[in-house]
Order: C-alpha cells, then structure tokens, then sequence
C-alpha cells in the first residue's frame, strides 16, 4: 500500500495548561514528551516544572496515537480479581 498523504496522525501534539497547585499556578506548555500514564490506574498527567505537582491531563486532549503509546508503558497490577 502506498500513502498518498499522511493526514494528521504524527503531527506534533502539545497544550497550554496552568498548574493545579494554588501556590505554583505557572502556566505551561506541555509537550508529547512530557505526558506520563497513570500506572495502576486511568488517565494521563505531565510534572509541573516548577514545583512538581501532578498536572491531570484530560484523554480527550490527546491524540489516538499518544494514548496507544501510552498505554503500552503503563504499569498494570499483576493480582487477579477473583
């Protein structure tokens, strides 16, 4: 199969955000790399530069391809529900 144009799908992703922390507050750009899976869990989060904090960062702001990458590096718990 030849690709005739390559659409959207590795286009460079990154968002604005302010951090969570009522006493940081710093406004940030946040790149692909930055953005880190929730192990044990759901969901997606960068680290504020400035004083560390969790920044949550929404699933619908990602693209398809980041969250498959993603989830592949989660951790997942290894004890079975019975």
């Amino acid at each position: 199969m030849k690709v005739l144009e390559e659409g959207r799908w590795k286009m460079p992703w990154s968002m604005e955000t302010t951090c969570s922390q009522k006493q940081c507050g710093a406004k940030l750009l946040v790149e692909e790399g930055d953005v880190r899976p929730i192990d044990y869990g759901n969901g997606f989060y960068a680290k504020c530069a400035i004083c560390g904090t969790s920044v949550n960062i929404p699933v619908s702001a990602l693209p398809l391809r980041m969250q498959i990458a993603l989830n592949k590096k989660r951790k997942h718990s290894s004890s079975a529900d019975w």
